[in-house]
């Protein structure tokens, strides 16, 4: 995680993880696809503590995935 918080400085950087610890600590914006769908896209904060989209929401709280 310390090279992502270096490269990040000047690259653009997509990681796909299910880690949703790794991807709160790492992202500053997150996209939650559901079976190849984009379901939503935000600030990472706010998709954390504030989904729009119920789908978000039950992933994150761990009702389905």
């Amino acid at each position: 995680e310390e090279l992502i918080y270096e490269l990040k400085a000047h690259y653009t950087i997509v990681t796909v993880t299910h880690n949703m610890q790794q991807a709160g600590r790492i992202s500053d914006y997150t996209a939650f696809f559901y079976l190849g769908r984009l379901i939503e896209f935000g600030p990472t904060t706010t998709i954390f503590t504030n989904p729009t989209e119920r789908q978000t929401e039950d992933y994150i709280t761990g009702r389905f995935g």
